[in-house]
């Protein structure tokens, strides 16, 4: 028997979507996504600032590292306590200049601005103690007659001293045998011509004014200051090579924008630090009180935030306040605020004077 034709009868489990559902099960998708995608941006957010900020932790302890290791050698070489914060002077190429022995100097940045460290110390590995001179040595003289050139090498750095005269800067070029003696002949181009023009007049140095040599090596003179890019800063290196006369700078370490210092004195004599300023001392007593110094670095982190992320531009440290608002060249920055900062301090020992004490 042959059924009716009519409409063929579909079981209600096996029926498709209707297009309200299937445009409900679209929506419900989208926002699934969007939660997803939401959640994705925030932690890609978080990861990006935790990244960058200890990426910036990181360069902040490196720049605190190099800085401190060379704070710490300071005035390594200065044979004697008496020499140091002379005025030497020094000639190359047969053009004279002066300096001042320091073993560490901190040029203060104009208001908040940032510091600049110098730092002075031997390169002679086989420390040797002050050679005394023997013969008064004449301004015109090439030679100084010694007790002793133990630990002395040709194209060393030596540095004479009398009490109440300059310092003079001069090259060994040869080293005689038989008398005890060294020469500063103007073969080396820190030596002029008879040293007429550097050397103290009328009489030069005399052995009976208790003049001497001390070696200083080839002589380390570095100074740290802040450089870099427009926003992101850096840690500058500019080191002295006594071979040409010529500085080097070069960036150490990305991201530093500010660098504050101060010395520590010690003005009772009694061996401990009691006093913290910025006042570079201009005699050999004032210089003989130094005993450390105390710094801190401020580091820019290098991801922007769109929103405000720092409330102050002023971070606190021992020595007063160290700024964030400025570039790397002292300048204003006007978003200084969207960015995150890292501020390290501390406290170095200048171990060379505590020795000498």
């Amino acid at each position: 028997m042959m059924r009716p034709l009519g409409k063929k009868h579909v079981p209600r489990g096996q029926a498709g979507f209707s297009l309200i559902e299937v445009l409900v099960g679209m929506i419900m998708g989208l926002i699934t996504i969007l939660i997803i995608f939401q959640v994705f941006a925030v932690f890609e957010g978080q990861k990006r600032t935790t990244g960058s900020t200890n990426d910036t932790q990181m360069n902040t302890s490196q720049a605190m590292m190099l800085i401190e290791r060379d704070v710490r050698s300071a005035g390594y070489g200065f044979g004697v306590a008496g020499g140091i914060g002379c005025k030497v002077n020094a000639s190359f190429n047969g053009s004279a200049f002066s300096f001042y022995l320091a073993p560490l100097t901190i040029n203060q940045g104009s208001g908040v601005q940032a510091d600049t460290i110098n730092i002075m110390s031997s390169t002679n590995d086989a420390f040797s103690v002050p050679a005394r001179i023997t013969v008064d040595h004449p301004p015109q003289a090439t030679n100084f007659f010694l007790d002793s050139t133990e630990g002395m090498n040709v194209g060393d750095i030596l540095i004479a001293y009398e009490p109440g005269k300059d310092c003079t800067m001069l090259q060994i070029t040869s080293i005689p045998n038989g008398n005890i003696q060294v020469l500063h002949q103007n073969t080396s181009p820190w030596d002029p011509p008879g040293g007429s023009n550097i050397f103290p007049q009328p009489d030069g140095y005399t052995a009976t004014g208790g003049a001497m040599l001390f070696n200083m090596g080839s002589f380390i003179n570095r100074t740290y200051s802040i450089a870099g890019s427009a926003v992101l800063g850096g840690l500058s290196l500019a080191e002295l090579n006594t071979t040409n006369n010529t500085t080097t700078n070069m960036t150490l370490v990305d991201t530093i924008v500010n660098l504050q210092a101060q010395y520590g004195k010690d003005t009772d004599g009694n061996g401990t630090v009691d006093t913290w300023d910025a006042v570079t001392p201009t005699t050999n007593a004032g210089w003989q009180q130094v005993m450390a110094m105390r710094f801190a670095l401020a580091a820019r982190s290098s991801l922007f935030e769109k929103a405000v992320v720092t409330a102050s531009g002023t971070a606190a440290w021992a020595g007063g306040g160290i700024a964030l608002t400025l570039k790397p060249d002292g300048s204003a920055m006007p978003d200084w605020d969207h960015y995150r900062y890292t501020v390290m301090q501390t406290v170095v020992p200048l171990r060379n004077m505590i020795w000498r004490q």
